[in-house]
């Protein structure tokens, strides 16, 4: 292992091991940050007091009690959206990134590199010196687990690397926390193996969704309320990612799958449960670039289990140009029209239009939630669980299922 060098500001307290506590099988669902409207609950119970400490310096806390000690927080994978979660770290006190893992320690460093070269350019010249980070490096992931004394792990590796979840399922049988980017796997069976692993360890999980957490996403849904949901329209119509193995199917799932998901979850988070899906895809335009195997356009019918009726839209082929609605989700009822991405929402009323841009990145209210989640262990403030995730991939995975037999796909 190497440490990476940089600065930490004086006068942190030493780290003490946040000890998370077993949970009961059977006890009450989440509650969700926002009134609830047709979401799954993640099935997190009751906390059992007591229990083995790993070592001297573990603290027991029980369910919503709140540690004074920085969470711990360690990454497996150093990619564009890993070095996104260490820049919002950085502006959250109560986390410490101490530990990241890459079997090339090069990639490691030039994280940190990045990170810190952010900071520094964020800082005010007359204002106190920045934030850095000073992770140690390690090149063997059990080492880390063994050494870093982690309360929180980020895993953030493309969608082929899961493998058979042997990383989160190490992790959560070490009582570690786990933060998963999309797609938590490529295969439903790992996936829900993963999820009975962490079910049964108690650790908070959560899942890079981070839309949910968008303040424009709360006021839709506190704007849907109980209303009737007739039709619930998805798009993601972009360009190709310059990353290799995105356009190979087996490595990325395709752009449904692999990005397009968001979209997806956000569906399910503002109408609920995905019922049956029916899906066509084709590649039209893109079949000459090298290595590429995926569809680059497709369309995916959806039934859900209140009723309504949806479909989400995606390509990848678009070069240059960009649709005014490239990215988002449209929920249309009787007498109102919601349209939300990112940080924007718009409403849409019989003789009135509302539109909203909220101040919050959501990927930095995400992980605000998750850090605060593990610092209290309540797995209530996390707005997608791990077997939340599962259920959007199980989605987008029924979807390349009917567009491969040509035939409708119903969901468990």
């Amino acid at each position: 292992m190497n440490r990476v060098s940089g600065w930490t500001p004086a006068g942190y307290p030493a780290r003490r091991h946040l000890h998370r506590l077993p949970r009961r099988r059977g006890g009450q669902a989440d509650a969700p940050a926002v009134p609830p409207l047709g979401e799954d609950a993640a099935g997190v119970g009751y906390t059992i007091l007591g229990g083995p400490a790993r070592s001297g310096r573990d603290v027991v806390l029980a369910e919503g009690e709140q540690s004074t000690m920085a969470v711990r927080v360690g990454f497996c994978g150093t990619g564009g959206i890993a070095t996104a979660h260490m820049a919002n770290l950085l502006r959250i006190p109560d986390a410490e990134v101490v530990a990241l893992y890459d079997i090339d320690p090069s990639r490691c460093q030039a994280a940190v590199e990045r990170v810190n070269l952010q900071a520094r350019l964020a800082a005010r010249p007359d204002g106190p010196a920045p934030r850095l980070l000073e992770p140690t490096v390690y090149t063997e992931y059990e080492q880390m687990l063994r050494e870093a004394r982690l309360d929180a792990l980020y895993i953030t590796i493309p969608p082929f690397a899961h493998g058979q979840g042997e990383l989160e399922i190490r992790a959560a049988e070490a009582g570690i926390a786990l933060m998963v980017e999309k797609p938590v796997a490529l295969s439903l069976d790992v996936a829900r193996r993963v999820a009975e692993v962490i079910d049964r360890s108690g650790i908070i999980s959560a899942v890079g969704y981070q839309t949910r957490y968008s303040e424009a996403t709360d006021r839709a849904r506190e704007a849907l309320g109980s209303r009737t949901i007739v039709l619930v329209l998805g798009y993601y119509l972009g360009g190709m990612p310059q990353t290799p193995w995105w356009r190979v199917q087996a490595q990325s799932g395709g752009q449904l799958v692999e990005q397009a998901t968001h979209t997806v979850d956000l569906m399910r988070y503002l109408a609920g449960e995905i019922t049956s899906v029916y899906c066509l895809e084709a590649t039209r335009v893109l079949g000459d670039v090298p290595n590429f195997d995926i569809a680059d356009v497709a369309t995916t019918a959806m039934r859900f289990k209140s009723g309504a009726i949806g479909n989400i839209t995606n390509t990848c082929a678009l070069a240059g140009v960009s649709p005014s609605y490239s990215h988002g989700v449209q929920v249309y009822t009787r007498d109102l029209i919601v349209e939300v991405w990112d940080r924007r929402m718009k409403l849409i009323e019989p003789g009135r239009t509302q539109e909203i841009v909220t101040p919050q990145a959501p990927i930095f209210l995400a992980d605000q939630a998750f850090i605060e989640a593990v610092k209290t262990h309540d797995q209530s403030k996390i707005r997608c669980s791990y077997a939340a995730g599962v259920r959007t991939l199980a989605v987008t995975l029924a979807a390349l299922e009917s567009a491969r037999s040509g035939m409708p796909v119903a969901l468990d």
